[in-house]
Order: structure tokens, then C-alpha cells, then sequence
């Protein structure tokens, strides 16, 4: 087949290493375009690993709202006659007049977060999203139980659910370099390292992890928090700058945050609302003990107590009690926890969830009598 992938920009998210590692397994036996809409010289983080069997259009688009995106891409889409239009994020919103003119390419979308946050607050975005799922110009496609449940209320309309992939392997071993910088973290044999891999934005609440992390290490618990992800917003990263937590460390972006989560002891996040992240992913595949916010696809893979730990709520105290539980286990329980943690993770690979792409898109172009 010849598939489209399409997605606004390549930055250091869940989605765009979604989209790349997606992108590259689907291209050992298919023919695949990544369509990037934002410059891929300015948005281009995970540019580097795609595999050299796909090719790369970049559409340039302007900031805002880029009506003229819509025709150009219709445009594209019609004379290159893929079989396939898969979009991500706002990837839908311009590939919606494509979808009405060019009737015989078969256009998904996969729904990255809840249904009613990744509809975002543009009216435009909104209401071309709910004409493309309700006169079925796109087909949607959900990422969790609690993502497909959002889109049933948000829109009334059935999707199909494919849970998101990650290929971490299985032999992965630490660089000389991470070895050496986690002496810096690990302070005393006893000190556990919590790896946060999330971009410093408003929902992932970096300011109340580090809120937490303050209070628990006043206490006397011996622990660390890395912080890595884009540090774009500035006034979040000088925000959790201004609370001079000594055991916080914000470390931006890095290309190999797999080995940071290895070396790591646990994963925290304790977002407002998730889709299924996939640094949940990897930290599940490394074995690093999640401790995490009950949001989103997080509740159908941390089962409390088991593979985790999940907080009660999303306030602050609901999120100090479970790292407070985590920083309390002893060894023994927490290597426990850490080996289902791993065996957690099986059902998640990208080589999987590329085959069930691929088998749904068969389906639909059979449907359509294609």
C-alpha cells in the first residue's frame, strides 16, 4: 500500500515519536510519505531517526489557521493517489477538503488524547473534526478504553480502538556517559531516581511535581526527579526554577531518554489528562516503576499496587501520597514491582500495533470496495 502519514510537526511529544516509529515499521513493507505541515528544519527533533525508506515532504505551513494548506494539500493528495491518508493531531483539519474531493483514498485519524481536548478550542478545528467523523470523510481511530469512551460521549460516534506502540528493546544497554551522569543523581546507594519524560507544559504539572518533590525531600526521603522534555515554555520551567528544589533537576530534551528510564528507578507523571503516553510505554518496557496521575489510557495499564502506583486524584496531596508510597518501599517489593512492570509491556510493541494498522486499513479499503 501506499500510505500518507501526516502530523503538523516533528517536535520532541508522544505523538510525533508515535508517528516516526510508526512511520518506519509500516515502511518495511509499504510504501510510506510522512507529510510534516510545520518546516521540518524548525520542527524536526526526531528528523534524524526515520528510517532513510521514508520519504519526507514538508508543507511549510504558516502559523495560525493556513486556509490555502487545505487546497494545497488536496492538491498533493490527488495526483499522488496514495491508498491511505492516516492524520495525527490538526493533521485532520487539513486534509478535510481532500477527503470530500478525493472520495476513492481511504483518510483515518487517530485521536491522541480525550476527544474533547484534542478538539482544542478552535471553532473552525472543532466543527470541520465533527463533520469529518459524522459524514464519515474520516475514519477515527482511538488509542485507549478511556480514549474510545471520551469519543463515544464527546461525538456519539463508535471508533475502533488500536493501542499505541513503542518498540523498546530488550537488550538495551547504558552509554558510557548516562553511567557516568547518574553518579551526579544518585547521591547515596539508597538514593532512588524518578525520570519524568514529558514536555514542560501546563497539563503534564511539572510545577506540582516539583511542589511534591520539595516537600517529600524536606522530609528526609533521599530521591531525585529528572525532568525531560521541551523546556519551550518558559514561564513553567522558571516557575518550577523559583520553588530551588535541590533534588530536581530539569534536564531538556534528550535523543536516548530510554536509557534514562533504565538507569532510572521509576517514571512520574502526574498530568491533568492523557491520552495513552508513550513515554508510559518505554518506562513499562525498561521496568522503571510508574507512579502516575489516574488519567486517561494510564488506568487500563498501571494497576495500583501491582505494576505502580496510581494516585487517588490529581491534587496535590493525592500526588504526595504516591510518591510517598513509592519513596517507602523497600528493595525487594520495589524490584517486584518493577519486573511486572516489564512483563506489563508486552502487548505493546510497535511492530503489533503497526500490524493491526495495517489489517484495519485492509478492511476499510475493502468496505469501500477499493
Amino acid at each position: 500500500m501506499k500510505i500518507f502519514e501526516i502530523i503538523p510537526q516533528l517536535s520532541s511529544g508522544g505523538a510525533e515519536r508515535f508517528v516516526v516509529d510508526l512511520c518506519n515499521e509500516l515502511s518495511e513493507k509499504h510504501e510510506v510519505t510522512l507529510v510534516v505541515l510545520h518546516s521540518v528544519e524548525k520542527f524536526g527533533f526526531y528528523r534524524d531517526e526515520l528510517s532513510s525508506k521514508v520519504k519526507v515532504v514538508s508543507m511549510d505551513k504558516r502559523m495560525g489557521l493556513d486556509l490555502s494548506l487545505m487546497w494545497r494539500m488536496m492538491w498533493m493528495i490527488k495526483e499522488e493517489k496514495p491508498d491511505i491518508v492516516h492524520t495525527h493531531l490538526n493533521g485532520v483539519v487539513y486534509t478535510a477538503l481532500s477527503a470530500v474531493i478525493n472520495r476513492r483514498v481511504v483518510h483515518c485519524h487517530t485521536v491522541h488524547n480525550t476527544a474533547d481536548k484534542e478538539a482544542g478550542s478552535s471553532f473552525v478545528c472543532r466543527v470541520v473534526r465533527r463533520m469529518a467523523f459524522k459524514y464519515h470523510l474520516s475514519m477515527p481511530i482511538t488509542i485507549s478504553e478511556e480514549s474510545h469512551r471520551s469519543f463515544l460521549d464527546y461525538y456519539g460516534i463508535d471508533a475502533p480502538l488500536i493501542d499505541n506502540g513503542r518498540n523498546v528493546p530488550a537488550d538495551l544497554a547504558l552509554s558510557a556517559s548516562v553511567v557516568d551522569e547518574f553518579k551526579k543523581y544518585r547521591r547515596t546507594d539508597k538514593t532512588r531516581v524518578l525520570v519524568c519524560l514529558a514536555r514542560m507544559y501546563p497539563v503534564k504539572r511539572h510545577t506540582l511535581l516539583a511542589k511534591v518533590t520539595a516537600r517529600l525531600y524536606a522530609e528526609g526521603y533521599d530521591f531525585t526527579v529528572l525532568a525531560i522534555g521541551s523546556t519551550s515554555q518558559i514561564d513553567i520551567v522558571e516557575e518550577v526554577k523559583g520553588l530551588k528544589s535541590d533534588n530536581f533537576y530539569i534536564l531538556g530534551e534528550r535523543k536516548n531518554p530510554l536509557e534514562y528510564l533504565k538507569a532510572a528507578d521509576a517514571y512520574a507523571l502526574c498530568s491533568s489528562y492523557e491520552g495513552l503516553p508513550i513515554s508510559l510505554i518505554e518506562a513499562l518496557g525498561v521496568g522503571a516503576v510508574p507512579v502516575c496521575t489516574p488519567v486517561g489510557g494510564i488506568v487500563n495499564l498501571v494497576h495500583d499496587g501491582e505494576n505502580g502506583i496510581l494516585a487517588a486524584g490529581l491534587e496535590e496531596d493525592d500526588y504526595y501520597n504516591a510518591m510517598k508510597r513509592f519513596l517507602g518501599m523497600n528493595d525487594r517489593d520495589l524490584h517486584i514491582m518493577s519486573k511486572k512492570a516489564k512483563e506489563s509491556y508486552a502487548p505493546f510493541s510497535m511492530t503489533e500495533c503497526a500490524q493491526k494498522y495495517v489489517s484495519l486499513f485492509v478492511e476499510i479499503r475493502a468496505s469501500k470496495k477499493l
